[in-house]
């Protein structure tokens, strides 16, 4: 039987490519995207099956629309076995810069709701099969704590360490649970957060003197969603170019 794979900002950068490669493994693919719209021009190029992907809203921003996401998949008994929660925000600042609205937007989009929405999905599709793989896309800055990213870092930093916890519960119960930290990667996000003088010292700094690319870490998500990761669970896995 064909698995399920949800993936959460599915139409740009890291989360398309893992959408991409997730058809190619023979997944039905469900990108979950904040404007559906945005993911017709990938579907006409790709030449894309309907019976090979599903595209549905959903706003990271906006709790209605992820019990929204839920509701829609059980209605159309449409199942997960995979779990992506790839979508995240960031908006770079100096550390006395930093706005209170500006923490609060970052906590809210890339942990609070992200926790929710794992929940959600452990309730809704693991816990019934005791059986599921769950991924979130943590980041370098979480564990590097790069200036001008207070906001950002402390948020992921609170989900990987939220999905951390959720795996030592899960784990009797066949329910993976493992965060990838990327470092800088060739998306619009990286390019459009961090200045041309950042990413050439980045890449004079680590072992492999280049960015990473989406399709490196797409890679890395689908391994963790595979058989083939079945004893890993709870691990932060930096996929960097060699940072530390």
């Amino acid at each position: 039987m064909k698995k399920h794979i949800l993936i959460t900002g599915a139409n740009s950068g890291i989360g398309l490519k893992a959408f991409e490669k997730s058809i190619k493994k023979g997944y039905l693919a469900i990108a979950a995207v904040r404007d559906p719209n945005s993911m017709s021009e990938v579907i006409k190029h790709k030449n894309l099956k309907e019976e090979d992907h599903l595209i549905a809203k959903l706003d990271m921003r906006d709790e209605d629309s992820i019990y929204g996401l839920i509701t829609k998949l059980k209605k159309e008994r449409i199942t997960i076995d995979y779990a992506v929660l790839n979508a995240g925000f960031i908006k770079t600042a100096p550390s006395l810069m930093t706005t209170k609205e500006n923490i609060n937007d970052h906590l809210l989009v890339n942990y609070t709701n992200q926790v929710l929405l794992a929940q959600l999905i452990v309730k809704s599709f693991f816990l019934k099969k005791k059986a599921g793989s769950l991924v979130a896309i943590s980041s370098s800055a979480a564990i590097d704590a790069n200036p001008g990213r207070l906001a950002y870092a402390a948020s992921k930093s609170a989900l990987s360490t939220a999905i951390r916890v959720m795996s030592k519960e899960f784990g009797k119960l066949n329910i993976r649970c493992n965060i990838v930290a990327p470092g800088l990667t060739d998306t619009g996000l990286m390019h459009d957060s961090t200045q041309k003088e950042e990413i050439e010292k980045f890449i004079n700094s680590i072992s492999i003197n280049r960015i990473g690319l989406p399709e490196e870490i797409a890679d890395l998500i689908l391994f963790l969603c595979s058989e083939n990761s079945k004893y890993l669970t709870g691990q932060v896995i930096s996929c960097d170019g060699g940072i530390r």
